[in-house]
């Protein structure tokens, strides 16, 4: 997995081999620099996030634990033992006071992000956890899920506040899988606006009530994340076949393809 720092100075990959080894690696954006190597664990990192002040990577996989590492020295500062499956989604919140993990039973939690203290408990969900992510005023959570929702969380007292029925099941298809409802991607726009992709085989913007303000669809394969670009004006969406479609929010039609392969 790839994912920027808050600031986008940094980027971080988390990954590894099954059963094997995995570790997360952060560079320079603007130097190309290797900035550091965090953990040492003995199967694949399936989710990673860095604190938004740059001073702890969290990491989690199918050892069913939380470790939460100094990016200075490289230290384990606190290892979570809460998850009863495989930690399949992590975000820090953007004021660098929270930590949200998801897993495959489910399960989400919220942590305090330097101690490690566990704040909520969240278990609505009936399928794996497959993104999380924060309101930009770290007042909100939502969390999507291989159960067909999102549902959004108030970070004061961890209640849901709205259920989102995102991604229904398909008619018949070539995969059992993909006749199941799914949500693969969620992610919060500045504005509030919830933006989501899955098993259905489209990418939808969601108002915070949970009305739907727009439908994206003819994808040739699953989409399996979206997100709004910085100002939120435009969706970027991409697939199992490494294609990456572009949107215009403002009306919903398409701007382009970017190329995964670009020659050089």
């Amino acid at each position: 997995m790839l994912k920027f720092s808050r600031n986008g100075k940094w980027l971080l990959a988390a990954g590894g081999r099954g059963a094997l080894a995995g570790r997360v690696v952060i560079w320079d954006v603007t130097t190309g620099k290797r900035v550091t190597e965090i953990g040492d664990e003995a199967d694949v990192v399936l989710a990673a996030d860095v604190s938004p002040d740059h001073k702890l990577v969290a990491l989690g996989g199918p050892g069913k634990l939380i470790k939460l590492y100094d990016t200075a020295t490289g230290e384990l500062r606190h290892k979570i033992k809460k998850h009863t499956d495989w930690v399949t989604a992590i975000e820090f919140s953007p004021d660098g006071e929270l930590l949200a993990t998801g897993d495959r039973s489910g399960g989400v939690y919220v942590w305090e992000a330097h101690s490690g203290g566990i704040v909520f408990t969240l278990g609505d969900h009936k399928d794996s956890i497959t993104s999380l992510s924060w309101r930009a005023d770290s007042q909100m959570l939502a969390s999507s899920s291989e159960d067909g929702r999102v549902i959004l969380w108030y970070a004061e007292d961890g209640f849901p506040t709205r259920t989102i029925n995102a991604q229904a099941a398909r008619g018949a298809t070539s995969s059992a899988r993909s006749k199941l409802p799914g949500v693969l991607s969620v992610q919060y726009a500045r504005s509030g606006q919830v933006l989501t992709c899955g098993r259905d085989n489209t990418a939808r913007v969601w108002k915070p009530d949970g009305s739907q303000v727009a439908r994206l669809e003819g994808f040739t394969d699953l989409p399996s994340r979206a997100v709004f670009s910085q100002d939120g004006e435009r969706i970027f969406v991409g697939d199992f076949t490494g294609k990456i479609r572009v949107w215009a929010l403002k009306d919903n039609q398409p701007v382009g393809e970017l190329t995964t392969n670009p020659e050089f």
